[in-house]
C-alpha cells in the first residue's frame, strides 16, 4: 500500500475510474457499499432472515449513511492535504529539502493505516466487540454470525479511520503552524493563509456532521429531554473541543506573526536611531547630499512601519469566526430537530 494515500483511496484506485472525477468517486463508493449490503443480504437469505435484514433500519443508516459520509471525507481529505502542503510551500520558511523531508513527514503520519486500525480496535473493545466475538465462537458459527463478525469489524475500522482522518486533518495544521513562516506583512497578510483556514471550515464542517449524526443515533434511544438538557449535554463538550481544536493552530500563526512583527519593529528603530546619528554628524559637518539621502531613508522607514504596524497579526478574520460559530452549532440544531421528530 502506498504510503502517501489513505487505505481506502488505495482500495478504489484498483477501479477503472479517474481518481479526480468526483462523481465517478461517489457513484464507485455508492457501488462498494452496495455490494457489502447486497452480501449481508444474501447471508440472511441463506439462513431464512430476510425480512429481518430488510427492515433493519441501523443496517442502512450505517451503509449509507456513516459509511458514505467517511468515504467521501477520505476523498476529499485525501485530494486536499495534498493540494495544502504544495500550495502552503511559498509561506513556509523551508529550504527545499527541507520542506520535501516535512511534507514526507505529514503525508506518512496523515495517510499511515496504523492508527486506523488501532483507533477501530480500540473501538470494538469500548463497545462491547470482544464478548460479542467469544459467545459466537462460544456457540456453532452461523453464516449470519459470520457476517455480523466481518460487518462489525469493518464498521469499526471505517469509525477509526474517520476519527483518524479528523487527528490528521487537524495535526497537519498544527504542524504547519509550528514551521517557521516566510510572510511579509502588510494589511494583505491573511490572505496567504486563505486556503489554510478554508481547509480548517471543511474540517469542522465534516467534524461537526459527524458529531450530529452520533447525537441522533445516540439520541434515538432515549426519551425526549427537556430543552436545557437537549442543548447542555456530552455532545456540547465535543462542540468545544473541535471549536478549540480548529483554532488552536491558528494561535500558533498568530504568535509567529507578532514575532515576526516585533523583529521588523525592532529593526526599523534600531536603524532610524543609526540614521539619526548619521544624520547628526552630516549636520555638523554640512553635506547636504547625505543629509537628503539620510532623510530619504527616513521616510521610507516610517511608511514601512506605518506598513508592518498595520499588518494583520491573526491568520483569520471576523468572517471565519463567524462561518465556525455556525457550524458549531449543527449538533445543537440537529439534536433539537431529533427531539422534536423522534416520539
Amino acid at each position: 500500500m502506498p504510503s502517501e494515500m489513505l487505505w481506502t483511496e488505495w482500495v478504489f484506485s484498483i477501479f477503472p475510474v479517474y481518481r479526480k472525477n468526483f462523481r465517478g468517486q461517489l457513484v464507485v463508493r455508492f457501488i462498494f457499499l452496495f455490494m457489502i449490503w447486497l452480501t449481508g443480504f444474501v447471508f440472511y437469505s441463506i439462513n431464512g432472515m430476510a425480512a429481518v435484514y430488510l427492515f433493519e433500519p441501523n443496517i442502512y443508516f450505517s451503509i449509507f449513511g456513516m459509511f458514505f459520509l467517511i468515504l467521501v471525507g477520505s476523498f476529499y481529505v485525501q485530494n486536499t492535504l495534498q493540494k495544502i502542503l504544495s500550495n502552503f510551500r511559498s509561506v513556509l520558511k523551508l529550504e527545499d529539502k527541507e520542506y520535501d523531508i516535512f511534507s514526507i513527514r505529514v503525508k506518512r503520519i496523515a495517510f499511515s493505516i496504523l492508527p486506523c486500525v488501532v483507533v477501530g480496535f480500540v473501538l470494538a473493545f469500548v463497545t462491547n466487540a470482544v464478548p460479542i466475538v467469544q459467545n459466537i465462537f462460544a456457540q456453532r458459527i452461523d453464516l449470519v454470525g459470520l457476517w455480523n463478525l466481518v460487518f462489525d469489524s469493518f464498521a469499526s475500522l471505517m469509525s477509526g479511520t474517520a476519527i483518524w482522518m479528523f487527528a490528521s486533518i487537524w495535526l497537519t495544521i498544527f504542524l504547519i503552524s509550528r514551521q517557521p513562516l516566510n510572510v511579509k506583512l502588510s494589511e494583505e497578510t491573511l490572505v496567504g493563509f486563505r486556503e489554510l483556514s478554508m481547509f480548517a471550515l471543511w474540517f469542522g464542517l465534516f467534524y461537526f456532521v459527524g458529531v450530529s449524526i452520533a447525537n441522533i443515533s445516540f439520541f434515538a434511544n432515549f426519551q425526549s429531554f427537556s430543552l436545557y438538557e437537549i442543548v447542555v449535554s456530552p455532545y456540547l463538550l465535543f462542540v468545544i473541543f473541535g471549536v478549540i481544536g480548529i483554532l488552536f493552530p491558528f494561535l500558533n500563526i498568530h504568535n509567529a506573526l507578532l514575532k515576526i512583527k516585533k523583529k521588523e519593529l525592532d529593526d526599523i528603530s534600531n536603524e532610524t536611531e543609526s540614521l539619526l546619528k548619521v544624520l547628526d554628524a552630516a549636520a555638523e559637518k554640512k553635506e547636504t547630499e547625505q543629509t537628503i539621502s539620510v532623510f530619504a531613508r527616513l521616510f521610507s522607514l516610517q511608511l514601512k512601519e506605518k506598513k508592518v504596524k498595520e499588518a494583520q497579526e491573526w491568520p483569520i478574520d471576523v468572517s471565519f469566526l463567524s462561518k465556525l460559530i455556525i457550524i458549531g452549532f449543527i449538533p445543537i440544531f440537529s439534536r433539537i430537530i431529533a427531539a422534536l421528530l423522534i416520539p
